[in-house]
């Protein structure tokens, strides 16, 4: 039964790298766990305005600091290609290597003003665990932010064996969809036989509408950081 500790970071998120990669590398450095999860778009802002020459000079920087402290970070980023942009989940070993990316698949409206959405649902093993990440709408198709069909991307992953997904939010502050985006993690999880690890990013107003934490396969909360402001959790979670 691996047993692997889980640090989730709530964090206000800027609109650019200057100030927010001084704080995601501070978070790598204090972490003392196997896998570090941050927010949605926690290192270039959630905007399509990002240089890629310096997105990458950061991702080389998270890189050698995940294998200076020995953490595997799952990072949100903004990231091009053909010059199209993504909203994507980039995955750094505790060995300085990048493991594999994940790039939103169900886009909301807003989104899609500047971004693609992504074209596979990705499985990674790490650390004798097997598991996927998902970016904000992914997993919950929020009624309202577009006429996109819900492809049930959590039961996809537990279909294709994954023990834990790493669910990276940046879902604002509007509390008329708490109750939503929190039942459907917990549902989620329940369905797919499978733990959900979240972490949200802070809005302006500094209260999160849905919870940095993990769920677990009974669709129960393990830990729940509180609401309101930048926040983080650590836990040892063992996986059957």
């Amino acid at each position: 039964m691996p047993s692997v500790r889980i640090t989730g970071v709530q964090m206000a998120v800027a609109p650019s790298k200057t100030e927010n990669l001084p704080k995601i590398l501070k978070h790598i450095q204090e972490a003392s766990s196997d896998f570090l999860l941050f927010p949605e778009m926690s290192l270039t802002g959630y905007n399509s305005d990002f240089s890629d020459i310096r997105t990458t000079e950061a991702w080389r920087q998270i890189a050698a600091a995940c294998r200076q402290y020995y953490v595997t970070a799952i990072i949100g980023t903004g990231a091009r290609a053909n010059g199209h942009a993504f909203i994507q989940s980039r995955i750094y070993t505790h060995e300085g290597n990048l493991l594999g990316t994940h790039e939103k698949l169900v886009p909301t409206d807003g989104d899609r003003k500047w971004c693609r959405p992504g074209e596979e649902l990705r499985v990674f093993k790490h650390k004798g665990i097997t598991f996927g990440c998902l970016i904000c709408n992914d997993l919950w198709v929020t009624p309202g932010c577009g006429p996109y069909p819900d492809p049930r991307l959590s039961y996809q992953l537990g279909q294709k064996g994954a023990q834990v997904i790493f669910h990276s939010i940046h879902s604002g502050d509007d509390q008329r969809f708490f109750q939503y985006h929190e039942a459907n993690l917990r549902v989620r999880a329940l369905e797919s036989k499978l733990y959900i690890v979240t972490a949200n990013a802070v809005p302006p107003s500094g209260t999160v509408n849905a919870p940095t934490g993990i769920v677990s396969p009974k669709g129960e909360w393990l830990v729940q950081c509180p609401l309101t402001g930048e926040q983080k959790f650590s836990y040892d979670l063992e996986i059957d």
